[in-house]
């Protein structure tokens, strides 16, 4: 299951499904960094776009947010971004940065992207989608 829900996001975890993942499991979200990034070392970015059920989104922003502010005080976190779609209330869009692949994996392993995953999985309305991107400087 994990590798059939992963090549989307990582959204990092946020896949309904995502939540079964055995916590031995890679998340999704870093499988799908990984295939698409050369130089694992480097910086890169990635935004993964959430739509949430109607009447969810509420709670889906107020389960987002502590996972928003933990990741923002990570070491190897360039910049995160939790956006809502001001045309569309139940779509989410997160753009994150982060200094290396092996930054990402950390914050994957972290508890409240654990917890965001068991919140938010019921509210999902389909799979997250993830784009990856290069930084360029």
């Amino acid at each position: 299951m994990a590798a059939r829900m992963l090549c989307a996001v990582p959204v990092l975890f946020l896949f309904a499904g995502l939540s079964e993942v055995r916590a031995d499991d890679e998340n999704p979200v870093v499988t799908t960094v990984k295939s698409k990034v050369k130089d694992k070392t480097k910086p890169f970015g990635m935004a993964v776009i959430f739509k949430v059920k109607a009447g969810s989104e509420k709670d889906f922003e107020t389960a987002f947010i502590p996972c928003a502010k933990a990741t923002k005080k990570e070491p190897g976190c360039l910049a995160y971004h939790f956006n809502r779609d001001l045309d569309d209330a139940s779509n989410f869009v997160v753009y994150e940065q982060f200094k290396s692949v092996a930054a990402l994996e950390e914050h994957a392993k972290s508890k409240y992207v654990a917890e965001l995953v068991k919140k938010i999985g019921p509210m999902l309305d389909g799979d997250p989608k993830v784009k990856v991107f290069a930084i360029v400087e």
